[in-house]
C-alpha cells in the first residue's frame, strides 16, 4: 500500500518540477484585501472536493458497515463493484482530461464579452455529450473484451459497468454547468450541490444496498450513484438557468442521447455467443453510425471537408 502513496508523491513532485520554469520569485507583497476575495471565493471549493471524493468512494466505504454480520459477502460485494467500476472509469477519465482544459478555457472566454463567449460554452457542453456518448457506445459494445482487464471471478458483476458510466457522464455535464457559479462567484452554491450529492449517495446507499441485499447489494451502490449524480446535474442545470442563463442546445443533445440509446439497444441484440467476429463488426458498424450522424450535423474538426460532404451525400 505504501508505494502507491510514494507513487502519488513522486507524480506530484514531477509537475511541481515541471512548473518551476514558470515561477519568478520577486519581492513578496501580501495583498489582505485580495487574500479574502480568493478564501471567501475557494473555500466552498474545498469543501466541494472532499464531499465529491468521499462521494465517489461511497459504495466501498458503506457496505462493510451495512452487513457486519456477514463479512465475507461483505468483502465479496466491495470486490465487484471496485473492480468492475474500473472498466467504468474510462469514463471518469475522460471528464478529468476535459476538466484539465475546460477551466482554463472557460476563465479566458469570461474575460470576452459577447455572443461569441457564450456559443463557446455551448459547443463545449455540446462536444463533451458527444464524445462521451461515443466512449459510452465503445465501452459497451466491446465490453466481452475490456472485460479481460479484470479476473473473471469478478465478471458477474460487469452488470454495474452500464450504470456507473452514464452515472460518471451525468456527472461530466454537472461538472460543465458549474461554470455558473465559478464565473459569478457563487462557488458557495458548488458547495450546497456537493454536499446534496453526498446526502443522495448515502442516503441512496443505506436505502438500496440492503433492499437489494445479499449478493447483489452492491448494485445499489450503482444505482444511488446515478441517482445521485443525475440530480445534482438538474438542480445545477435549473440554477444556472436563474443565475447564468446558458442557451445549451439541449434538443440536439437530447437526440444525441436518445440515438446513442437506440444504438446501444440495437447492439445488445445483435449479440452472437458463436460468431462474435459477426457481433463485433455490427457493433463497429453502429459505432460508425454514431459518429457518421453526429459528423454529417456537427462541424467536428476529425472530418475533412471531403469527407463530411461524401457522409452528407451518404444522408441523403
Amino acid at each position: 500500500m505504501g508505494w502507491i502513496f510514494l507513487a502519488n508523491v513522486i507524480s506530484s513532485l514531477a509537475v511541481l518540477a515541471c512548473l518551476v520554469p514558470w515561477m519568478r520569485v520577486g519581492k513578496v507583497v501580501c495583498d489582505f484585501s485580495l487574500l479574502r476575495s480568493m478564501v471567501r471565493y475557494s473555500w466552498p471549493l474545498l469543501v466541494l472536493g472532499v464531499a465529491g471524493n468521499l462521494s465517489q468512494g461511497m459504495g466501498q466505504l458503506i457496505i462493510p458497515y451495512i452487513f457486519p454480520d456477514n463479512v465475507e459477502a461483505a468483502r465479496t460485494m466491495v470486490g465487484l463493484y471496485g473492480a468492475n467500476i474500473k472498466i467504468a472509469v474510462v469514463m471518469m477519465m475522460f471528464t478529468q482530461a476535459f476538466r484539465y482544459a475546460y477551466e482554463p478555457f472557460i476563465f479566458s472566454k469570461a474575460e470576452r464579452m459577447g455572443e461569441d463567449k457564450t456559443q463557446a460554452y455551448c459547443d463545449a457542453m455540446k462536444f463533451f455529450v458527444v464524445f462521451g456518448l461515443a466512449i459510452f457506445l465503445g465501452v459497451m459494445y466491446f465490453l466481452p473484451v475490456i472485460k479481460h482487464f479484470i479476473a473473471p471471478s469478478y465478471w458477474e458483476g460487469l452488470r454495474v459497468v452500464p450504470i456507473m458510466m452514464i452515472a460518471d457522464l451525468c456527472f461530466g455535464v454537472y461538472f460543465n454547468l458549474s461554470l455558473w457559479y465559478k464565473l459569478t462567484d457563487r462557488t458557495i452554491w458548488g458547495m450546497y450541490l456537493s454536499l446534496l450529492g453526498f446526502v443522495l449517495m448515502l442516503a441512496g446507499n443505506l436505502i438500496l444496498v440492503p433492499m437489494i441485499g445479499i449478493p447483489d447489494g452492491y448494485m445499489g451502490s450503482a444505482w444511488a450513484a446515478l441517482i445521485s449524480y443525475a440530480s445534482i446535474m438538474a438542480v445545477s442545470y435549473l440554477l444556472g438557468r436563474k443565475y447564468y442563463p446558458i442557451p445549451y442546445p439541449m434538443r440536439r443533445m437530447g437526440l444525441y442521447t436518445l440515438l446513442a440509446a437506440a444504438l446501444w439497444g440495437i447492439g445488445a441484440l445483435c449479440e452472437f455467443p458463436y460468431a462474435m467476429l459477426g457481433t463485433y463488426t455490427i457493433r463497429l458498424l453502429l459505432l460508425a453510425l454514431y459518429i457518421m450522424v453526429v459528423g454529417y450535423y456537427e462541424p467536428v474538426p476529425l472530418l475533412s471537408p471531403a469527407l463530411r460532404r461524401l457522409l452528407q451525400k451518404i444522408a441523403r
